[in-house]
């Protein structure tokens, strides 16, 4: 017994040593007063790191790093802190031109993977044969997920001439797929257009940049041209931009009266109003799940001032406006200043705006890359209330 009582307790002890093996607690004395300073606290964490972590440290990683949590820990998921970097290319993907593959990106609320919502015509992205509703798993061996968001675009976008190596899942074939795809400078087409009947034309929108107020009314013109009786406007997959150009594109569709409010910490209200002036033509307005931010602005105005009925699906239900606030060092943040309200007072943030006629595609045509307009049953129900209105 006497033996055996030894082994247990030699199992234990070995047991014991490699879990101090495997996390180390080291005991320092507590040198801090409870009113220590925040830098003190950090250049004491600081040297904790240089004297025991066992790889190599970046200082402006570091610094980059303590921005970062520092606006994190706000706990709002619209206000960031960008780095020169960053704020470069945010800048950048706001003008509508830059340099990459040609796709917009969004994590799925479902699976939390990466999805290629759009793909530009014409992009090194389509050439390459990537699909809208792919996944990108993958880019240069980097895995990618809802935890990174934020870093994909500095993976996949760089030099012009330059590849990068993305690894895609397509779920309408449910098989993963490796692409070779070379960078090109973007000139992103926000807006096309159409005739999807002889007298019925089709504008869509897809983002709200700094282009987008000149292509949008090149695209009317055109349509204009062809006389039509009604117009389907499309914001599905839309997911914001710029509160001004939103609003100049209003301004456009509706008679005089409110386009949005917005309130801010202390209440104040700012108005955006339209002028008399405006396009008179019957309007219909195409939403899904995935129209926000600035779709919804649009759609808000549009729906209470009844000047176009809503197909589709209950819109993503985001709220709130930022403002960029660039940093002298070339940096920036970008922060959550108010909340905007449609003009019959509604704050949407959260919520999201119903259609008037609520329209959900069936899931086997969710995951083509394309529909034809035959068998996108949104865009014939819009038709078709256009028509009843015409009529």
């Amino acid at each position: 017994m006497k033996n055996k009582k030894n082994f247990i307790g030699g199992m234990f002890a070995g047991a014991l040593g490699a879990i101090i093996l495997a996390l180390v607690i080291v005991l320092v004395p507590n040198i801090f007063a409870k009113e220590a300073s925040t830098t003190h606290k950090l250049q004491y964490i600081q040297g904790l790191l240089e004297k025991n972590y066992v790889g190599d440290i970046e200082d402006k990683q570091l610094e980059e790093g303590i921005y970062k949590g520092f606006v994190a820990a706000i706990g709002d998921p619209y206000t960031n802190y960008f780095t020169k970097e960053e704020f470069d290319q945010f800048k950048e993907k706001t003008s509508g031109t830059y340099a990459g593959i040609g796709i917009m990106m969004q994590v799925d609320q479902t699976d939390k993977l990466i999805t290629a919502v759009q793909v530009f015509e014409n992009s090194p992205a389509e050439k390459a044969g990537l699909l809208p509703k792919d996944k990108l798993i993958k880019a240069e061996g980097i895995e990618l997920g809802a935890e990174n968001f934020e870093e994909a675009p500095k993976i996949i976008k760089g030099e012009p001439g330059t590849s990068v190596n993305i690894t895609i899942f397509r779920p309408s074939e449910n098989r993963m797929i490796d692409l070779e795809i070379t960078r090109e400078n973007i000139n992103y087409p926000t807006v096309e257009h159409r005739m999807v009947e002889d007298d019925i034309g089709y504008i869509q929108i897809k983002q709200f940049d700094e282009v987008t107020y000149d292509q949008f009314m090149d695209a009317l013109e055109k349509v204009n041209q062809n006389n039509p009786k009604g117009i389907v406007l499309d914001v599905r997959d839309n997911l914001g931009g710029l509160m001004n150009i939103v609003a100049e594109i209003s301004d456009e569709l509706l008679p005089e009266g409110t386009i949005v409010y917005t309130k801010d910490k202390d209440n104040k209200i700012q108005m955006l109003k339209s002028k008399e002036e405006h396009i008179d033509i019957p309007i219909t307005l195409l939403i899904n799940e995935n129209s926000a931010s600035a779709s919804e602005i649009l759609a808000g105005a549009l729906k209470d001032h009844n000047r176009a009925k809503l197909v589709g699906m209950t819109t993503y239900g985001k709220g709130v406006v930022q403002v960029i606030l660039p940093i002298p060092d070339g940096s920036g943040i970008k922060v959550t200043t108010s909340k905007y309200y449609t003009p019959n007072d509604v704050c949407i943030d959260g919520v999201g705006i119903e259609p008037d006629y609520e329209v959900q595609l069936p899931v086997e045509l969710l995951l083509k890359p394309k529909l034809e307009d035959e068998e996108d049953l949104q865009l014939q129900k819009a038709i078709e209330v256009l028509k009843s209105e015409i009529e």
